[in-house]
């Protein structure tokens, strides 16, 4: 397939700046609270009388993350990701005109000729109660998915210690019947000892760790750090489905 992005080279450990240079200072009080708004009455109203806030207090600082993620990880590890062009998702949904809101923000890098959706997503997302890193490969990412879930299903013995590592590391795995709705997805939190029943039918598969929001306000602008630690973390796995796709190059 002539749209298979190549394989990053990069490896862990990454080469990252001591100290790390920064403009993100964290997420202010007001955003948490703004999403938290947002989370009770999940409309286009809220969002509306929210958006000042929103723009301020949740959305500037992701972007000051976002530019801090690339400088300090992306660049040194001349890893190709477009940082920069709709790497963030929306906080108002696509629902043809109904007014619904998310409560949350999200982003991802992703590897051109890919978009953010169509490719594995490395993904970042802040909520009211905590922020969440994570890896998130669909169907929309035809080309991609199928192989990356057949690796994961067929390859035991390479794919379990890679998901066990995470989850003991305190990621979840989790895999859904529908490409973003999550309605009666199982989720996975101890180790395992063979592949789960039903994920070779899966059509969107997750492995995710959140922190709460405690810990994102004590960590402030050191949010950053753990972000490419948890990177380094989501690797192994993220370089095992990359490498799954026909076409596989490595850059």
């Amino acid at each position: 397939m002539t749209d298979v992005p190549p394989v990053p080279a990069a490896d862990p450990p990454f080469r990252r700046q001591r100290p790390l240079d920064l403009t993100f200072q964290g997420f202010p009080d007001e955003g948490f609270a703004a999403l938290q708004a947002l989370k009770a009455e999940p409309h286009i109203g809220t969002y509306r009388e929210l958006k000042p806030v929103l723009d301020a207090s949740v959305t500037a600082p992701f972007k000051r993350y976002r530019d801090d993620l690339a400088l300090n990880w992306v660049i040194p590890n001349a890893i190709p990701f477009q940082t920069e062009k709709n790497v963030f998702s929306r906080i108002l949904k696509n629902d043809f005109g109904r007014g619904g809101s998310h409560s949350h923000l999200w982003m991802s890098f992703y590897r051109l000729p890919r978009k953010r959706l169509t490719d594995i997503q490395l993904s970042h997302a802040v909520y009211s109660d905590g922020f969440r890193w994570g890896l998130y490969i669909g169907e929309y990412a035809k080309g991609l998915f199928k192989p990356a879930r057949s690796r994961l299903t067929d390859e035991p013995g390479d794919s379990l210690p890679i998901l066990n590592d995470l989850l003991e590391r305190g990621y979840r795995l989790a895999f859904a019947p529908h490409v973003t709705k999550p309605e009666g997805r199982p989720e996975f939190t101890d180790v395992l000892e063979d592949v789960p029943d039903g994920l070779a039918r899966a059509k969107g598969i997750w492995v995710m760790r959140k922190i709460p929001r405690a810990e994102v306000n004590a960590l402030g602008p050191d949010l950053v750090g753990a972000a490419i630690d948890a990177q380094e973390e989501l690797w192994p796995l993220y370089r095992f489905l990359a490498e799954a796709a026909d076409g596989e190059s490595v850059a």
